[in-house]
């Protein structure tokens, strides 16, 4: 039976953890997230923001891609090519917030950034927010939204993009009842 991305995902950082001999409490303290949620994300139960894998992954001491690429025994390729219908969708646990990844360079190994296209379904009176190491690039493909950035909040529209240090709490809210579609990249340092 082929495992989800989710199951996966869990995998590596069961396995990664166990390898630098860090228990699920030591994780927990690092990242900041309760050992519950670390618990689920690791059985695969849970499908969690690249924010909080990006968090994950720093305290693991590995890049990003570590946990989402799925290159196997694959040689090492100089490009890859995902059409539309292979994106892999990261939705199982962001349902509740309204939003989804679809990962759109999953099969390339070891790289420096991960793009994504963030879609946000409905309208929140309050945007979800995220830190994490490195930087990020939003860019808005469809819709519009409004993007908090610290204590700053601006209005953005299709073709419209703001390139940040992640460090700095961030996030975002659909503020149409039409979706919003954005581009994402998440650069680690």
């Amino acid at each position: 039976m082929e495992r989800t991305i989710e199951q996966r995902i869990g995998w590596r950082i069961h396995k990664l953890r166990e390898g630098k001999r860090m228990t699920l409490a030591r994780l927990a303290e690092k990242t900041g997230l309760s050992k519950g949620l670390l618990s689920k994300i690791e059985n695969g139960r849970v499908s969690s923001p690249v924010s909080t894998l990006s968090l994950i992954a720093d305290s693991l001491k590995v890049k990003l891609s570590y946990l989402l690429d799925d290159d196997g025994d694959q040689p090492r390729a100089k490009y890859v090519l995902v059409r539309r219908w292979e994106r892999t969708r990261l939705d199982r646990g962001t349902e509740r917030f309204g939003f989804y990844y679809e990962m759109i360079a999953h099969q390339k190994p070891d790289k420096k950034m991960e793009p994504s296209v963030l879609n946000v379904e409905n309208r929140r009176k309050a945007p979800v927010m995220f830190t994490h190491p490195g930087e990020e690039l939003i860019f808005v493909l469809e819709g519009r939204m409004e993007f908090s950035y610290g204590a700053e909040k601006f209005q953005m529209e299709a073709g419209d993009s703001i390139y940040f240090e992640a460090s700095v709490p961030h996030g975002g809210r659909n503020l149409d009842d039409t979706p919003l579609r954005v581009l994402m990249v998440i650069c680690e340092q």
